[in-house]
C-alpha cells in the first residue's frame, strides 16, 4: 500500500512553494514554486495565469501554468487571504 501523501506550504527562494511529501518518511518528492521573473497575468480570454515550476527532488522538471477563470480566481483569492489572515499574529489580524 502506498504511503499517504500530504501537501505542505513553505517559502522558497523565489517565493511561496507547495511540497508534496511522503507522510511516512517526510522525504520531499515534488515541489511547486512560482516561476522566477514571471508574474501572474491575464490572457486574451481574461483567464488568470500563474506561471509555476514543478520540481522533483530539488530538480526542475517542467514549467506549467495555473489557469483560473475569473469566476474561480475570486474565491481562490478569498481562500488565500483567509489562510494568510489566520497565520498572522492576533494583533495584526485586524489591520487593513
Amino acid at each position: 500500500m502506498h504511503a499517504r501523501k500530504w501537501i505542505r506550504q513553505s517559502r522558497g527562494i523565489y517565493g511561496p512553494r507547495m511540497e508534496l511529501t511522503g507522510q511516512a518518511t517526510g522525504t520531499h518528492a515534488w515541489r511547486v514554486e512560482l516561476t522566477p521573473f514571471r508574474r501572474p497575468y491575464l490572457d486574451a480570454d481574461g483567464t488568470v495565469c500563474v506561471p509555476l515550476w514543478l520540481c522533483k527532488d530539488g530538480e526542475h522538471v517542467t514549467d506549467t501554468t495555473l489557469r483560473l477563470r475569473s469566476s474561480e480566481a475570486g474565491p481562490f483569492r478569498d481562500h488565500i487571504d483567509g489562510v494568510l489572515a489566520e497565520s498572522r499574529p492576533a494583533g495584526e489580524r485586524n489591520r487593513t
